[in-house]
């Protein structure tokens, strides 16, 4: 810990946080208002996180308020339903554009551990994070229980199919699946003679 603050020094001893990157210059003052921003962001969390006895679009309408409450960048229309769970820690890494459906139970994580340098007998518990941010374009659509990981952009009117793990940034107009997901089919402009 090279140029950091008294006050993140004691946190970190403290198991309280960790990123020195992001807190490293951290004060008394601000980790009060960090404490309290992250309070908030719990309750709406937790608010939004539950299912509904009747699910509804406005009910999942009424998710994405909650989440650009938490600090996430949402667009409008968004559709997002009950049991996603978010990367609370960096809500300010996430983007949802217009139009973007998220079906129930997925997961959107923007840290991850970087093992890149990780070796036979090395304590994994000491592994630094990787923080990248998830995009989400217009229109796309997220299966149930998929899971989007750190630094992946996913096209406009891209659909991922249900159970997905997408590692890797999906193309705009696209259908995708699997775990890791891939390109399942390229979506064709329709024909206006089909209308």
């Amino acid at each position: 810990m090279g140029n950091t603050s008294i006050t993140f020094k004691f946190l970190n001893s403290l198991r309280l946080i960790h990123n020195e990157e992001k807190y490293g210059q951290i004060s008394v003052i601000k980790f009060l208002v960090l404490v309290i921003k992250k309070i908030h962001i719990a309750l709406c969390f937790r608010k939004s996180y539950r299912p509904a006895i009747f699910e509804t679009r406005s009910f999942n309408n009424r998710r994405a308020k909650l989440w650009r409450r938490m600090g996430c960048k949402v667009g409008a229309n968004v559709c997002i339903g009950h049991s996603v769970s978010l990367d609370i820690g960096n809500i300010e890494l996430i983007q949802i554009e217009d139009n973007v459906i998220i079906t129930n139970n997925c997961i959107l994580l923007c840290h991850r551990r970087d093992v890149s340098s990780y070796s036979k007998y090395d304590d994994s518990s000491k592994l630094p994070y990787i923080y990248k941010p998830i995009n989400l374009k217009k229109g796309c659509q997220i299966g149930m229980g998929s899971i989007i990981m750190p630094g992946v952009t996913i096209g406009e009117g891209a659909i991922i199919a249900a159970r997905s793990v997408v590692t890797k940034d999906i193309p705009a107009w696209t259908i995708a699946a699997g775990s890791p997901c891939r390109v399942i089919r390229e979506l064709n402009v329709r024909n206006s003679n089909e209308e």
